[in-house]
C-alpha cells in the first residue's frame, strides 16, 4: 500500500514537471511570435526630456539607424543606467539623476503613452516621439 502511494506521488510529480515544461515552451513561443520586430534602416525621431524638479526641458530631433531605444540613448550619451536581471534602467538623463531618497525615477513614454517595456525592448520607429520625464513618488 505504501509502495503504491510513493509510485503515485512520483507519477504526479513527473506529470506536473512535464506540464510546466510544456507551458514554459508555449509561453516562450507566443512571446517570440508577438514581440515587436525591429525596423532596419534610417529613422527620424524626437527625444524630449522633462525634469520639473530641476526646471529643465529639452527637445531634439535625431536621425538614427539604431533599432532599440536603449542602444540609441546610450550611444548618444543621453542616459546613465544600472544593469539588473530585468535589463537596464535609467538612473540619469543628461546628468540629471534620479534619487531613491526622494522617490524620483525616470518615466518613458512613446508618442504620449507610457512605455510598457524597458528601454532595451522599445523598438524605434520613424517619426516617434520619446519622452523621458523625471517623476517623483512611487
Amino acid at each position: 500500500m505504501e509502495e503504491k502511494r510513493k509510485s503515485k506521488k512520483i507519477l504526479i510529480g513527473i506529470i506536473g514537471i512535464i506540464v510546466l515544461a510544456v507551458l514554459c515552451v508555449g509561453m516562450w513561443f507566443i512571446y517570440s511570435k508577438t514581440r515587436e520586430k525591429p525596423i532596419e534602416g534610417g529613422k527620424q525621431i524626437t527625444v524630449q526630456i522633462e525634469s520639473e524638479r530641476d526646471e529643465y526641458s529639452f527637445e531634439q530631433s535625431y536621425n538614427t539607424d539604431e533599432e532599440y531605444l536603449g542602444n540609441f540613448l546610450d550611444k548618444e550619451g543621453l542616459i546613465g543606467f544600472n544593469e539588473s536581471e530585468y535589463g537596464r534602467f535609467i538612473t540619469s538623463v543628461q546628468g540629471y539623476e534620479s534619487n531613491d531618497d526622494e522617490q524620483s525615477w525616470w518615466s518613458i513614454s512613446v508618442n504620449g503613452e507610457s512605455a510598457m517595456t524597458g528601454i532595451d525592448e522599445i523598438v524605434i520607429k520613424d517619426g516617434d516621439v520619446y519622452m523621458l520625464e523625471l517623476k517623483i513618488g512611487w
